[in-house]
């Protein structure tokens, strides 16, 4: 009698096992209808993969209360799926679905977007803003028409000149070994007029290249330049405004096609609300940062000199690019919205 009841006893327990496993593989499965795989050159604890995770956390969350499932993200964060041109190569054949990538990436999808990257065309955010606003539907149907969509800006921001020399003329920097991202065309032509013996690297070797003297002067924003550590190798900053650094997150159309229209609505909302947000805050960090290089890092500002030699140099630059990177109705169009504002 104990004996068959141990035997049913066992049974039933066997049998309630089986269906609490089931229910948690289903709990487990349905609780991410879609998860799509995110990559980032952005270091972690930095704004930008902050504002990423508080997108993907809320796009969760909403789409969980949908019918249709929720839409998950997996963020890799500091290049641990490549640079951004790998990013790009591994988003067009499937292996990651989203990228937050700099104009780098972006010119890697549709060079043309790289007419923002142009030198001393914005003096400030305003400006950039403003073009990118009357812009938006050509800007963002260059990614479209390349299988791409736009989910949100995230720039670094300006990039200012660091060195270990005080840089105050365009031709002061003949005599550095300054670096160039190896697949950014249009700060290659710019130190092609300079008269520049660039070293081009990738993101990742930059650091360690600035340790060993390979290189000793580089563009970045003041707080990119802090977030990636680089601004301990250096010891001046040039007070110009270059060229604003532009980026943004991008998703393949075929991850975007495994999205319903609904998740779609959501994803979009979401981003755009979260990448505005940072925006504001990376805007606020770099004015911060900035000041931060000479009051805690021991910076020594260096103001510009002969600016006419840099506009000169930034002009040349520009005039070159048009017709070959980008086309020139693209630039005149950017021109004249930009003198628009300016009015």
């Amino acid at each position: 009698m104990n004996r068959n009841m141990l035997v049913r006893a066992a049974s039933a327990l066997l049998t309630v096992g089986l269906v609490v496993g089931a229910f948690a593989q289903n709990a487990a499965a349905q609780e991410c209808a879609v998860t799509l795989k995110f990559g980032s050159l952005a270091p972690q604890g930095s704004l930008w993969l902050k504002g990423f995770t508080n997108a993907a956390r809320e796009i969760k969350e909403r789409t969980a209360a949908e019918s249709e499932g929720a839409v998950c993200f997996k963020i890799y964060g500091g290049g641990v799926m490549g640079d951004e041109s790998a990013m790009v190569r591994k988003m067009r054949t499937g292996q990651l679905d989203v990228a937050a990538v700099t104009n780098v990436g972006l010119g890697d999808i549709n060079k043309e977007l790289l007419v923002l990257q142009m030198p001393l065309l914005f003096k400030n955010d305003k400006e950039l803003d403003y073009v990118r606003e009357k812009m938006h539907g050509r800007l963002t149907g260059l990614l479209e028409s390349k299988g791409f969509q736009w989910l949100g800006w995230g720039d670094v921001g300006f990039a200012y000149l660091f060195s270990n020399e005080p840089i105050a003329k365009a031709s002061d920097i003949k005599t550095t070994k300054f670096w160039v991202w190896d697949a950014d065309e249009v700060t290659k032509e710019v130190a092609k007029v300079a008269g520049v013996n660039a070293i081009p690297l990738g993101v990742p070797d930059v650091l360690p290249s600035l340790s060993t003297g390979v290189v000793n002067s580089f563009l970045n924003s003041p707080y990119g330049a802090i977030a990636l550590q680089w601004h301990t190798k250096a010891k001046y900053v040039t007070d110009l405004k270059l060229a604003v650094t532009i980026g943004g997150t991008v998703m393949s159309d075929k991850a975007w096609n495994k999205l319903t229209d609904k998740q779609k609505a959501i994803v979009r909302e979401v981003s755009a609300k979260h990448h505005k947000e940072l925006l504001v805050k990376i805007r606020k960090a770099n004015n911060s940062s900035k000041k931060k290089l000479v009051t805690k890092h021991g910076y020594t500002p260096v103001t510009v000199e002969n600016f006419a030699e840099w506009d000169q140099v930034a002009k040349t630059a520009r005039k070159n690019l048009t017709g070959k990177l980008f086309p020139a109705d693209l630039v005149k169009e950017v021109e004249k919205h930009l003198a628009d504002y300016r009015k």
